[in-house]
């Protein structure tokens, strides 16, 4: 039987007392670094608060002093960045020159200043205007030309404004230091017109005056009623129509369909009418849709009574269309060629006649006097004879007294 094993502390161990040290070693010593085993850091009510008031929304700054003022360094920088970015891109894509002043944008600063002198500063008195045309230019040359006024003008040569023009000086604009006043300060009057001016200013006054009066006395409380008389009256008139459709109000606000409804129209016991208007509109509607079908009736009506007639000619043809005579050859006889079936038995079958005989002379001058359809109507409502029988001994012409209705058996008349 072999050893137990007891772990790598005791089978590693010379003695019991190496062992035991081992274990207290084991357990006294952490598998991890220290830094595993310390406490996380305390953050407090008070930290929070300070993150959060650390920027001034009013203000807009930092409440602390150094990160403001990195912050502005790092605005400042980038603003510096992003305009000299967008310049180099302006440079790249847009024209090379200023239109303005017809530089290049390229060409970069001169070191040691500007090469080219600038000008003495003009005398005051040289941007004195003058009293000339309204469509003279304030330059000294012509914008289109670049040339001297006194060189190319709209005028005659010896109108022409007689001003002085040097290329190697810059254009600059006349001053209204000089310009006429429309008004003396110290006579308190206008230049021209003092009293017509005055009655405008006095008429926008009164006109600024009403605007702000109105503005803010439209309506007045203590005697309810509006300031303006018009507007009072419209106001009445207003009131006055809201008053007479406070009865209907609450009738329009329901829908339609109960607004129709006979309940509404008129009493259903009494049949007593309650509005006369609704009950108006509605006979007007029922006679409307019955004015809109009446055509359609009409129509109908006139094609019943043609199909009718219609009918009764093709039944008259029909009839007319086989001989009277032919139905008394084949059944005059009393019995059948073929099978000698005898036509007096009860259970000989016979078909009745629906030819019409032919009309005696009497019967035409009776029907002379009388119309067609009516004569054919006539007709073909009387009742027809059976065939006579040639054994029964009777006429063609007379009544056998056997009525024949298409039956088997044989009805006695």
């Amino acid at each position: 039987m072999g050893r137990r094993q007891m772990g790598p502390l005791v089978d590693d161990a010379g003695s019991w007392g190496d062992a035991l040290r081992n274990y207290q070693a084991e357990k006294q010593r952490r598998p991890m670094p220290d830094e595993y085993y310390a406490k996380p850091p305390l953050v407090t009510r008070a930290m929070k608060a300070k993150d959060e008031t650390s920027y001034n929304p009013v203000l807009q700054t930092f409440t602390d002093r150094a990160h403001e003022t990195a912050s502005r360094t790092y605005e400042k920088d980038a603003v510096i960045a992003t305009l000299n970015q967008a310049r180099d891109r302006q440079i790249a894509t847009e024209s090379s020159f200023d239109i303005l002043s017809m530089r290049d944008k390229r060409t970069g600063l001169t070191v040691g200043g500007d090469p080219k002198p600038r000008p003495p500063p003009l005398s005051e008195h040289v941007e004195i205007p003058q009293f000339r045309h309204p469509l003279d230019s304030a330059y000294a040359f012509n914008i289109v030309s670049n040339l001297p006024l006194s060189e190319h003008h709209y005028t005659a040569p010896d109108q022409r404004p007689k001003i002085t023009y040097s290329k190697d000086e810059e254009p600059r604009l006349q001053s209204i230091k000089a310009l006429p006043r429309d008004f003396n300060i110290l006579s308190n009057k206008y230049a021209d017109a003092h009293d017509a001016k005055l009655e405008l200013e006095a008429e926008i006054n009164r006109r600024t005056a009403a605007k702000k009066y109105w503005e803010t006395h439209d309506y007045d409380l203590l005697t309810a009623e509006f300031v303006d008389p018009i507007k009072e009256q419209a106001m009445q008139g207003l009131a006055k129509e809201r008053e007479e459709a406070q009865s209907m109000l609450q009738f329009n606000r329901l829908p339609p369909s109960m607004q129709k409804g006979e309940g509404y129209v008129y009493d259903i016991t009494s049949h007593q009418v309650k509005n006369k208007d609704l009950y108006d509109r509605k006979q007007a509607g029922e006679q409307r849709w019955l004015d809109s079908k009446k055509i359609n009736w009409e129509r109908e009506s006139l094609l019943t009574q043609r199909g009718i007639h219609q009918q009764e000619v093709a039944e008259r043809r029909t009839l007319n269309r086989a001989s009277h005579k032919r139905y008394v050859e084949t059944y005059g006889n009393g019995y059948n060629i073929v099978d000698h079936r005898d036509y007096q038995d009860r259970n000989t079958y016979m078909p009745p006649c629906r030819a019409i005989p032919p009309s005696t002379v009497w019967q035409n001058i009776t029907k002379a006097g009388s119309s067609a359809p009516n004569a054919a109507a006539a007709m073909t409502s009387a009742p027809t004879s059976a065939p006579p029988s040639l054994a029964s001994g009777a006429s063609l012409g007379g009544s056998t007294g056997v009525v024949r209705t298409g039956g088997f058996q044989r009805v006695e008349g």
